[in-house]
């Protein structure tokens, strides 16, 4: 039986932040390693991890909207690997801000596709993280121009598609398992990125592979521990354990790989941060209202 809140759940929670954190600082650690390449072990991991565990009948692979699992894996993918590449061009901090930007551009998406009713408060907290955001990415220069860099747009755009991949994951829930949904993107991501990583001239030597490997099981254990800890908690004991994975990720960054963050980069990402675990917050407490109608 679920139990709501429960030390078990949140003890999940805690892990798997601590395992986005470890794949984060891994990833940055093989900023000399082709992006292709880490892309790629990362989902091949993810393949033979929940193919094994399906094997051995741990757990129950259900797909059933197998278009709706392609787009998935295909939007995921690209989240990924965008989000690894901005890792190593702009450092994992700022990174992580950017991609886990993402429940203010579910909640636009949400808005401009699906139709659906945006409350005044969330209103607000959209606008609190898109300052946020201007203050992250942009920089006043001497010259007196603001700046806006090729990869935190490609950041940015990892949020975007990360958004895009959850609205799809709404969608599949009634159907298919967490299990199915990460298997998809894994399968998916092994594929487009099988050829990439394999062409030299792309990827240049590969060095430190059991670092690779560690990247792989770092990521599928902090997914697979997040979707248990999902079955344990509700999703507002969740989301704000999930939010403090950029928090983590900025912390390691300064202090492990000398990252340097400007006041107004700072102020920025708390205003990301806490307008995000805002809309979080929101989304699980109409879902809970809609529940009980």
């Amino acid at each position: 039986m679920k139990k709501e809140g429960s030390t078990y759940g949140i003890f999940l929670m805690i892990l798997s932040v601590i395992a986005f954190g470890i794949m984060a600082s891994l990833v940055r650690s093989m900023s000399h390693v082709s992006t292709y390449i880490t892309v790629f072990v990362r989902f091949a991991i993810g393949v033979g991890i929940v193919g094994i565990l399906a094997m051995m009948r741990k757990i129950d692979l259900k797909f059933v909207r197998s278009p709706l699992l392609l787009l998935r894996g295909i939007t995921g993918t690209v989240s990924v690997a965008l989000f690894y590449l901005a890792i190593v061009k702009i450092g994992m901090g700022k990174a992580s801000v950017y991609s886990y930007s993402y429940p203010l551009f579910a909640s636009l998406l949400s808005a401009i596709v699906l139709k659906e009713k945006i409350q005044t408060t969330k209103w607000l907290m959209m606008l609190l993280a898109l300052i946020g955001i201007v203050l992250v990415s942009f920089q006043f220069t001497k010259a007196g121009n603001w700046s806006f860099g090729w990869f935190d747009f490609l950041a940015m755009l990892s949020a975007v598609t990360n958004a895009i991949s959850i609205l799809i994951v709404k969608k599949l829930h009634g159907t298919d398992n967490s299990y199915a949904i990460f298997f998809a993107q894994s399968i998916v991501g092994f594929w487009l990125f099988l050829v990439p990583a394999n062409l030299p001239e792309l990827t240049g030597p590969v060095t430190s592979s059991y670092v690779l490997i560690l990247i792989g099981l770092a990521s599928a254990c902090a997914q697979l521990l997040n979707t248990e800890g999902y079955r344990h908690v509700s999703i507002a004991t969740g989301s704000p354990f999930h939010m403090l994975i950029p928090i983590v990720n900025v912390i390691i960054g300064v202090f492990v790989f000398n990252e340097v963050f400007s006041t107004q980069e700072i102020i920025g990402s708390s205003f990301v941060v806490m307008a995000c675990l805002g809309i979080l917050r929101l989304n699980s407490r109409m879902q809970t209202q809609v529940k009980h109608i």
